[in-house]
């Protein structure tokens, strides 16, 4: 068996795509990876066939991971690809959900690249009825050097051009629309973040559609820059929402040395326009 594996990566935030194709090509060098930015790419893409396994999101413009996955159980020649639903639902009843749905496995931001490709490595020996062993050779860079070059189910860009035009629509839109844009609360308002194997609860200094400041106690393992969060935040009306982010700055919360705090800037990477409405929500509710 000298087959070349195909990944399609499925996910509206290109920050979570890189480091899914980082952390698959670190692994298994070999594999082929595609992208698209939400499920009616990748259902254009899935419809031409030749994918070994998809890893999606769950929250996506213009069509979810969900009805991706139901779309896909109901054609014949899909029923059968493994299916792996990354999300930041990590609550028992998405994840019965997803499974009932047809998921073969699931995985919960943030995670980390071991829990990537042991989920990933697992869910391909299965469904490919190989050991662990052969999947690493048919994940060598020697394999995809065989492999043709130019394989038609892996030359998409990671957005075409009716995706850019319809997300620069939705900022106008957004733009237009008399809301808030951030909030700096006066009193004290604390929400949680969760890094790959830690949760914090977290002061919130400032918070805009891009970027949240706040202050944590430094855990006993500090957490790095560039490292995957998420930012849970809820309103008055119990909704609850998840926005994806990395840790793009790290500093001392206190001016001392043996300081219990750290001040800590998330950077945002979902593009979701619900997420963005239930934030302008959420500045409303607690600036001031």
């Amino acid at each position: 068996m000298n087959k070349r594996i195909h990944i399609l990566v499925v996910d509206d935030a290109s920050f979570i795509r890189d480091l899914v194709k980082r952390g698959v090509r670190a692994g298994f060098p070999g594999f082929a990876v595609t992208e698209a930015s939400n499920g009616r790419q990748a259902k254009a893409k899935l419809v031409k066939g030749g994918f070994d396994i998809v890893l999606c999101d769950w929250e996506m413009p213009e069509m979810a991971g969900d009805e991706l996955l139901e779309w896909m159980r109901s054609e014949p020649s899909l029923a059968d690809t493994p299916f792996i639903m990354i999300t930041s639902r990590g609550d028992k009843e998405h994840v019965v959900r997803a499974l009932d749905l047809g998921a073969t496995n699931y995985i919960v931001k943030p995670f980390t690249n071991e829990k990537l490709l042991d989920v990933m490595g697992r869910t391909l020996c299965k469904s490919m009825k190989i050991s662990p062993r052969e999947l690493k050779r048919l994940g060598s860079p020697e394999v995809a050097f065989q492999s043709q070059p130019h394989d038609p189910a892996v030359s998409g860009l990671s957005a075409d051009l009716t995706g850019i035009a319809q997300t620069l629509s939705a900022e106008k839109s957004q733009a237009a629309a008399p809301r808030k844009e951030r909030a700096a609360p006066k009193k004290k308002v604390v929400t949680q973040v969760r890094f790959s194997n830690r949760t914090c609860p977290c002061l919130v200094k400032e918070v805009d559609f891009t970027q949240l400041v706040g202050i944590i106690k430094q855990p006993e393992t500090p957490p790095r820059i560039l490292e995957q969060a998420t930012f849970d935040f809820s309103t008055q009306d119990e909704k609850v929402s998840r926005i994806n982010a990395y840790l793009h700055a790290l500093e001392a919360g206190e001016d001392r040395q043996d300081t219990e705090y750290l001040r800590i800037t998330l950077r945002f990477v979902d593009d979701d326009p619900a997420k963005r409405d239930h934030l302008a929500q959420y500045f409303g509710e607690i600036d001031g």
